[in-house]
């Protein structure tokens, strides 16, 4: 899939923000120089993306002179609580030891910029870790699903903000799935010289004995959904050398995490698939698992501030086409306050 200039800006933003912030390992930074040296674009968005967080770091050292900060006169009430975050970037690199920027209009300069900021506020941008998405054979945007056929025949369908990486050899066919969800329809291994097709993702590992099932990576857990057949599904447990096992029939689901393996509800086969008809389906959902859902098909970063608020139970059936619209339909519905800062940044409280 090639990349768009929106993509490689925000590559190249991500990658920026944490030479800033000093938190590339020794490998992140050998994924850097490889990228650079992919393509000439890459080397212009990262000089370019240098240019910005210059000139957010100008901006932000006049508004210190013209602006200082002044000593309060008196301590704030007892009962006033306040939020306070502090922003002082490094110094930029030397110009020296980048390539020369090209000229860009303010508009992009505007846009980069605000990724810069989100990156270097610890926010999602654009693509997510850049990281996982080099490591990736195939990958997808936010708000972007894709079908690819893999070698083998079998087909994928990537959900949005998604990426995974394929193995295949004589003995197996291995697939990690990176980041976010995908459907697979496996070619039978009668069809593709008795390999088994088994998909990884976090500490476990769902093994078709059929053909379709869908994954679903989120933060801190996994679901694997059965369409097709039967899918056994496997993790590695705390203790050495065990490995928990279910075997997952069509028509239900299974959810397991670094602790534990264990059945969900029955599924209801066009509500699973609804992603991919442009509609999201929730049934007395946390806002917080929504929000996540939302976060792949949004270019920027929803962040919930009250946990309260974040527990708040959600139904509906929703369109992904315009994430922001349905963020401030669901904050109207449950009355519950919303911040846009920037196109990019949306708080909830």
């Amino acid at each position: 899939m090639p990349d768009t200039q929106e993509i490689i800006d925000g590559i190249a933003a991500d990658w920026v923000a944490r030479l800033s912030l000093d938190t590339l390992s020794t490998q992140d930074r050998e994924q850097l120089d490889h990228w650079l040296a992919e393509d000439s674009r890459h080397q212009d968005a990262f000089a370019e993306a240098h240019h910005a967080l210059s000139l957010m770091e100008a901006s932000l050292a006049f508004d210190a002179v013209a602006n200082p900060v002044q000593s309060p006169r008196s301590e704030p009430p007892a009962n006033q609580n306040a939020d306070i975050i502090a922003f002082a970037p490094k110094k930029s690199l030397n110009k020296e030891q980048h390539p020369t920027s090209r000229k860009m209009s303010w508009k992009r300069i505007s846009a980069v910029a605000a990724v810069l900021a989100l990156a270097l506020l610890g926010g999602r941008v654009w693509i997510g870790d850049p990281v996982i998405y080099l490591s990736a054979d195939y990958h997808t945007a936010p708000g972007e699903i894709a079908a690819v056929t893999l070698s083998d025949g079998s087909v994928v369908t990537l959900g949005p903000a998604s990426a995974l990486r394929v193995d295949f050899d004589d003995n197996a066919r291995l697939i990690e799935l990176l980041a976010g969800q995908a459907d697979f329809r496996a070619k039978p291994m009668e069809d593709a010289g008795n390999r088994p097709f088994i998909v990884s993702a976090h500490n476990g590992t769902a093994r078709a004995l059929g053909t379709r099932f869908i994954v679903d990576e989120r933060s801190d857990y996994v679901t694997v959904s059965v369409l097709e057949h039967d899918v056994e599904v496997a993790i590695d447990t705390f203790n050495p050398g065990t490995v928990e096992k279910l075997v997952v029939s069509p028509g239900r689901s299974v959810r397991y995490d670094a602790r534990s393996l264990g059945p969900l509800e029955d599924i209801n086969p066009d509500r699973i698939v609804s992603w991919q008809h442009g509609k999201m389906i929730f049934d007395r959902v946390a806002l917080r698992e929504v929000v996540a859902q939302f976060a792949r098909y949004h270019r920027g970063e929803i962040i919930i501030a009250n946990e309260a608020v974040a527990k708040r139970y959600v139904s509906g059936v929703f369109e992904t086409s315009d994430p922001q619209n349905v963020i401030d339909i669901i904050a109207r519905e449950l009355g519950i306050q919303k911040i846009s800062v920037t196109p990019l940044l949306t708080i909830l409280y």
